[in-house]
């Protein structure tokens, strides 16, 4: 949600109602614009942790009035904002801290953001025609800059020097970080179970990594007898069925011969080691639905 806000006495556009923030930031470019005095800037800020997980360090901080609503229904209060220094299509972002001091209530639906003032409710609306612009813009930065640009360059607490720019480092292609894999045979008598591992691994690792698999073949399932179930007196599944709705019997929906085929294939599988039985008369009942396997089957 995109408004337009009263700061420190400038009418300011492009500011973003950010209910996911927990600070409010002002960007240097919108700030140096106010002509605020240096003087009024706090430099002792730790730095601040961005949604990618990257650390920004800002600029510093400083303490504005900030007012919303116009005429009569405005609210105003003192609240501090970030500086940071970033390309972006915003001038300001309003965080939690200042939504909360002001009790503001959003409404992204209506566009509409409302909050109690001296004279009855105060009210603001998004601007839909700035948020698109913004948002065209924030594109084209996406796709004209690195994804590591946000981050800056700072000096390490003892003086040693500067932390190395992650934008000096060449990044990986993915076809390089996509390791060959290998098929292992894990039993003589059955040459179709195999499992893959990668292939960077040194000789003597992967020779125990494989020994290893083979040791403890017995966890891996290639068909339903391999999986005997587990007693119910451990753990069972039932339906919750509202008592209040009738059971519903659907109408027998029919298939064609390759269908049949395999759902009494697969239901004579189940069957044979005891993971489903017949109920010979069922308070509701539907279809089986049969979904085509994308290497074929069913």
């Amino acid at each position: 949600m995109i408004i337009r806000v009263e700061i420190a006495n400038h009418d300011v556009g492009r500011v973003l109602i950010d209910n996911g923030s927990s600070v409010n930031i002002i960007f240097d470019d919108a700030f140096k614009d106010m002509g605020i005095v240096d003087s009024h800037i706090n430099r002792q800020i730790t730095p601040l942790l961005s949604l990618s997980g990257d650390l920004v360090q800002p600029v510093g901080s400083v303490s504005l009035p900030i007012a919303f609503g116009v005429a009569h229904r405005k609210t105003m209060i003192y609240d501090k904002f970030l500086i940071i220094y970033c390309p972006t299509a915003y001038n300001v972002i309003v965080g939690r801290t200042a939504l909360t001091g002001i009790k503001a209530h959003k409404s992204p639906h209506m566009l509409l953001m409302k909050f109690p003032t001296c004279n009855g409710t105060g009210g603001i609306r998004g601007d839909q025609l700035s948020a698109q612009t913004c948002y065209a813009t924030a594109l084209k930065s996406v796709a004209c800059k690195p994804p590591m640009e946000a981050m800056f360059v700072q000096e390490l607490p003892n003086g040693s020097g500067p932390i190395n720019d992650p934008r000096e480092e060449t990044p990986t292609p993915l076809a390089q970080l996509t390791e060959e894999m290998e098929k292992i045979m894990l039993n003589e008598e059955h040459p179709d179970r195999c499992v893959k591992i990668g292939t960077t691994l040194n000789p003597h690792l992967r020779m125990q990594f494989i020994d290893f698999l083979r040791h403890h073949a017995e966890v891996f399932t290639w068909s339903y007898d391999d999986m005997p179930g587990i007693s119910p007196e451990v753990i069972s599944h039932k339906l919750s069925i509202s008592p209040a709705y009738k059971p519903i019997k659907q109408k027998c929906r029919s298939y064609d011969a390759e269908r049949y085929e395999a759902l009494h294939t697969e239901v004579d599988k189940l069957k044979a080691i005891g993971f489903i039985r017949e109920a010979t008369y069922p308070v509701w009942l539907a279809n089986s639905v049969m979904v085509r396997k994308a290497k074929g089957g069913w």
